[in-house]
């Protein structure tokens, strides 16, 4: 089960289905929660407390949330990408309109908001000083140069795709080993990808990785090393880096292969490999994509 939050159900519910036979109970929440202005939804911690394993997006205060709620087995689980739902720029050939797309909506409540908005809107205008007309911004609420408004979320490849390098400043910059699937998604685009750096990135992105990916404490560090990036390297070098980030992105975070992970989280029921190679339609090389 996913993203419960909403739909009114309560323990006796998950009392019933738990007592009616014998199964596995796998709970994934790809929702970024955090107390106390974004809390995890009630049925959310209660799904967690009936379930055999929670796979969350956080290695942190996102798993200790569920833990507190009564569940007992949490792992971490990265945000993946559909591969069905967004067309795949091809590679070979593009001319890159723009140096830098950032794709975020502004988020400035007046009461309550998500975390580190104030930072998020402080590195967007970090971007339009630094790049000005090099620079473009899809999403609500931006202005200034450089804004174009947002774009529908099936097309986003297509828009970072327009750019030598997408950058993002996470909501929740705090959170250990979490980002949002604007991160795989940007490596399946193509290009460079810049963002928050997060503890136990370590983990996730090893040697090679700093080839497609940019990352920085504060936004303003992170611009600094756009700026550098943008100065090094010719168009051999962007182009093998788009290929190297795509590449990775296939490999780890597939929405498909992500679904094999969650139902062999006690032993293995399904090959891993028999099942990436009957959902794989194409055999073109990725150097010809």
């Amino acid at each position: 089960m996913q993203h419960l939050g909403g739909t009114g159900l309560k323990r006796t519910h998950f009392r019933d289905m738990r007592e009616a036979s014998d199964f596995d109970f796998i709970y994934h929440e790809a929702d970024p929660y955090l107390a106390p202005l974004h809390p995890l939804p009630k049925e959310a911690a209660i799904a967690g407390s009936f379930a055999d394993v929670v796979f969350t997006v956080g290695s942190g205060r996102f798993s200790n949330a569920f833990r507190r709620a009564g569940a007992n087995d949490v792992r971490w689980e990265p945000s993946p990408f559909d591969p069905e739902r967004y067309p795949v720029p091809k590679l070979s050939g593009r001319k890159p309109q723009h140096d830098v797309v950032i794709i975020a909506n502004r988020n400035r409540p007046r009461l309550r908001g998500l975390p580190n908005w104030r930072d998020r809107i402080r590195f967007v205008g970090l971007m339009q000083e630094a790049f000005g007309e090099r620079l473009a911004i899809y999403g609500n609420g931006w202005n200034g140069v450089g804004a174009l408004g947002p774009v529908p979320f099936e097309l986003q490849t297509q828009a970072i795709a327009s750019g030598l390098i997408s950058a993002n400043w996470d909501h929740f910059a705090r959170e250990p080993k979490y980002f949002s699937n604007r991160l795989p998604i940007s490596l399946l685009a193509g290009g460079v990808h810049a963002t928050t750096l997060h503890d136990g990135y370590g983990e996730i992105f090893g040697r090679g990785t700093e080839q497609f990916l940019i990352t920085a404490r504060t936004p303003e560090a992170l611009v600094e090393r756009i700026e550098r990036r943008l100065q090094s390297g010719d168009r051999a070098d962007w182009h093998e880096a788009a290929v190297a980030g795509r590449s990775f992105a296939l490999e780890h975070f597939r929405q498909d292969d992500q679904l094999v992970r969650f139902l062999n989280f006690r032993h293995e029921i399904v090959d891993p490999i028999a099942a990436r190679r009957a959902w794989d339609l194409s055999s073109t090389p990725l150097e010809e994509m």
